[in-house]
């Protein structure tokens, strides 16, 4: 372990540093004056800028060692009475899972945060580096990429791909050219427009549907994901397409769906 490794990844400067007060690059311009009122801070807040990965790829070459050595490395390398560098240590929990157990020969590790359950390790699609219960060593997840194959198909079955967009999602009707949409677990506000007609002799119009994410004319979307995915099921009505849409906050999606 490199004896400089607290320094590259906690020693870097924050992130935010150039935002000052309102935005302006220097905090005591003219233009601003001295006063930076509290407000404006708040809205231009520093964060930390860790580069975890030297971490990651130590981590990483020391699979198939005693647990206990690599630990010892880490506290030889990071003073943990440094409450800087003791931080570190927190990251160590995301990469290596410590809390395995072995049921009737088999390595079982937590799951998700919501489930508070143990899986087993075969199923589990988060755990890259574990201890071994049985022998200390620690050990790659051999199962991860397969893991994470499962868990993707299992997704798109459940919720659809990640490219696409479920037909018929729940939504609530605002006023006559906006509407409240459901997807994948967040709200959107979606503005309609109405698709023209085709006039004499000419093409039919297209236009992009940002919700369906296809070209629809006058006879519906073109995308053939979505060929019973029609304007009537979609918005209540013929004839209109999504044009725009923004993601809702939670605070303002309560404060009107409750």
């Amino acid at each position: 372990m490199r004896e400089d490794m607290d320094k590259v990844i906690v020693e870097r400067p924050r992130g935010g540093w150039r935002v000052q007060g309102d935005g302006r690059p220097w905090r005591n311009s003219r233009e601003r004056g001295s006063h930076l009122g509290m407000r404006r801070g708040y809205q231009h807040p520093k964060w930390l800028s860790e580069n975890l990965q030297p971490l990651k790829r130590w981590l990483h070459k020391q699979v198939h060692r005693p647990w206990d050595k690599v630990w010892s490395e880490l506290c030889e390398g990071i003073d943990r009475r440094n409450t800087v560098q003791a931080h570190i240590f927190v990251h160590v929990d995301q990469f290596v899972e410590r809390q395995a157990e072995l049921r009737a020969g088999e390595v079982w590790v937590p799951g998700r945060v919501w489930q508070r359950s143990l899986v087993p390790l075969r199923e589990s699609a988060s755990v890259e580096l574990f201890v071994h219960p049985g022998t200390g060593i620690l050990l790659p997840n051999r199962h991860l990429q397969r893991a994470k194959r499962q868990r993707k198909a299992e997704w798109a079955e459940r919720y659809g791909s990640s490219d696409t967009v479920r037909p018929y999602a729940p939504y609530h009707v605002i006023d006559a050219v906006t509407q409240w949409h459901r997807v994948d677990g967040a709200w959107w506000e979606v503005r309609l427009a109405r698709v023209p007609e085709a006039r004499g002799g000419e093409a039919e119009p297209r236009h992009y549907d940002v919700l369906r994410r296809c070209f629809v004319t006058r006879k519906g979307c073109e995308a053939p994901a979505f060929g019973s995915a029609d304007a009537r099921a979609m918005y209540g009505r013929p004839h209109v397409y999504a044009q725009d849409m923004r993601r809702l906050g939670r605070v303002e999606v309560r404060s009107r769906l409750g």
